[in-house]
C-alpha cells in the first residue's frame, strides 16, 4: 500500500475517536515530523511570507496605517506571521481557528527561532521592517524561562488567539484593515469558502487589504514522493470523499475558482502571483472528467498568491506579479 494511502487510513481512524485532532498531533510529531520546525525550513520561509503580506498591505491599501488590524485565518501550531506583524507595527492582530493546537513546546520553537534571528542579524535581511524598539521587547518578554501559556504570551503583544466560526465574526462592519492566511483556503469546502469570503467582504472596509497563499498540490506528495502534487485530480468526487483526509480535507479547487469566489463575494484582484508544477507531472496524470472543464493554465498552477480589495476601492483594477 502506498504510504499515502496508508497516512488517510489512519487519520479516518482517528476521526471515529474522541480528540481526533490530538491524536493526529501525536502521528505528526513522533511518525511524519510535521511538527519539527526548523529555523531554516519553515520558520525562514514563514518570516519571508511574514514580510509580503505586509508588503502586501502597504503597496495596495489605499490609506495603509502604521497600527493596523489585522485577522489571521488559520492560526495553527506555529504563529510566526502574526508575531512578524506585531513586530513589523501591527496594532492588534486576531488569529483564528477551529481547534486549539497552540502549545507550549512548539511555541517555544516560535520564541527560541525569533531570538536566536534577531540576535544573528538574520531577521533584520529577512524582515527588515520590524521596528527596534518591538524587537527588544519581544526579546525580553521570550527570556526564559516563560511560564505563561502561548495565548497569554501572545496577548502581551496584541496577538489573540481566537476559536470560533470565521463566518460569524465578532467584529463591526468595516473595521479590519488586512485579512490574511497561509495555507489555510485549500481546505475551505466550496459552500464554507462562499461564506467565509462574505464575511470578510464585511469586515473589510474601503482601504482593507486581503492577502492569502493558497496552495493547490495534493498535500499527501508532501510524504509520499511516489505520487505527483497532481494526483487527486484522478479521483472522481466520490472516490476523492474515502481517499481525503477527513482531519485535513482539500477541496481540489483551482486558481480560477478562488477568484471566482473573490469576485462573488465583491473583492478584486489586484495583485496575483503562481507556481506552477512540472508539465510533465500533469501530463503523466489521468485526469477524473470532471477536471475536464479547466484549462491547462489552471490545471498547472500549484500555488498562489491572491490579494485583493473591496471592489468600490479595487474597481476592474488588476496586476499580475508574473
Amino acid at each position: 500500500m502506498k504510504s499515502w494511502l496508508l497516512k488517510t487510513a489512519v487519520q479516518h481512524i482517528f476521526k471515529g475517536l474522541p480528540r481526533a485532532e490530538w491524536w493526529n498531533s501525536l502521528m505528526q510529531r513522533y511518525v511524519t515530523g510535521g511538527l519539527r520546525l526548523q529555523p531554516y525550513g519553515e520558520f525562514q520561509m514563514k518570516l519571508r511570507a511574514c514580510r509580503r503580506h505586509f508588503q502586501y498591505y502597504r503597496s495596495y491599501s489605499r490609506k495603509p496605517r502604521d497600527s493596523f488590524f489585522a485577522l489571521e485565518i488559520g492560526t495553527g501550531w506555529f504563529p510566526i506571521i502574526p508575531v512578524g506583524l506585531h513586530l513589523c507595527g501591527a496594532g492588534r492582530i486576531l488569529t483564528y481557528d477551529i481547534v486549539r493546537l497552540l502549545q507550549p513546546n512548539t511555541f517555544g520553537k516560535v520564541l527560541e527561532y525569533f531570538c536566536l534571528f534577531a540576535k544573528t542579524g538574520e531577521l533584520d535581511k529577512i524582515l527588515p521592517e520590524a521596528r527596534r524598539e518591538r524587537v527588544s521587547e519581544f526579546i525580553r518578554l521570550a527570556s526564559p524561562p516563560l511560564k505563561i501559556s502561548p495565548s497569554q504570551f501572545l496577548k502581551r503583544l496584541d496577538i489573540h488567539a481566537r476559536l470560533g466560526n470565521i463566518c460569524d465574526l465578532p467584529l463591526d462592519s468595516g473595521s479590519v484593515d488586512l485579512v490574511f492566511s497561509h495555507g489555510v483556503l485549500e481546505h475551505f469546502a466550496p459552500s464554507l469558502l462562499a461564506q467565509a469570503m462574505a464575511e470578510f467582504r464585511r469586515v473589510c472596509g474601503p482601504s482593507s487589504v486581503m492577502s492569502h497563499f493558497i496552495g493547490m498540490a495534493d498535500q499527501f506528495s508532501f510524504s509520499d514522493r511516489s505520487i505527483s502534487p497532481y494526483n487527486y485530480m484522478r479521483y472522481s468526487a466520490r472516490a476523492w470523499r474515502w481517499l481525503d483526509s477527513p482531519i485535513i480535507p482539500q477541496n481540489r479547487l483551482r486558481v480560477s475558482d478562488y477568484i471566482q469566489a473573490y469576485s462573488n463575494a465583491g473583492f478584486g484582484i489586484v495583485a496575483r502571483e503562481d507556481v506552477n508544477g512540472a508539465e510533465s507531472d500533469l501530463a503523466n496524470t489521468k485526469m477524473s472528467s470532471e477536471f475536464a472543464r479547466y484549462d491547462r493554465d489552471d490545471l498547472l498552477v500549484l500555488y498562489s498568491w491572491l490579494v485583493a480589495r473591496p471592489v468600490n476601492a479595487a474597481g476592474s483594477f488588476c496586476e499580475s506579479l508574473h
